[in-house]
């Protein structure tokens, strides 16, 4: 068996290295697509008000705890964020 020439080995690796251009376009526009939405899940105002004894008003939405930590857990492994470190504190009274 011969190995390829230098000028197909090259014209190979072109092609190759075309296709990962590609590729890399291609996951670099979806992490921007995605970057707004991290944005506003890290800006979630999620708070587990149990603990102090107050019921919010109308303007809170409540939300299933595993759900959301299941969340928190997916943007920790996407983003590189440390929701975990976000202590949760009561909603102050308006």
């Amino acid at each position: 068996m011969t190995s390829p020439s230098s000028e197909d080995r090259v014209a190979e690796l072109q092609r190759e290295n075309a296709l990962l251009r590609l590729r890399l376009d291609r996951l670099e526009h979806e992490i921007a697509s995605m970057r707004p939405i991290i944005q506003q899940v890290k800006q979630l105002q999620l708070w587990d008000f149990t603990p102090y004894g107050v019921h919010p008003d109308g303007t809170w939405v409540a939300v299933d705890r595993t759900r959301a930590a299941e969340l928190l857990a997916a943007l920790a492994g996407v983003d590189h964020w440390e929701p975990w470190t976000t202590r949760i504190e009561p909603r102050t009274q308006r």
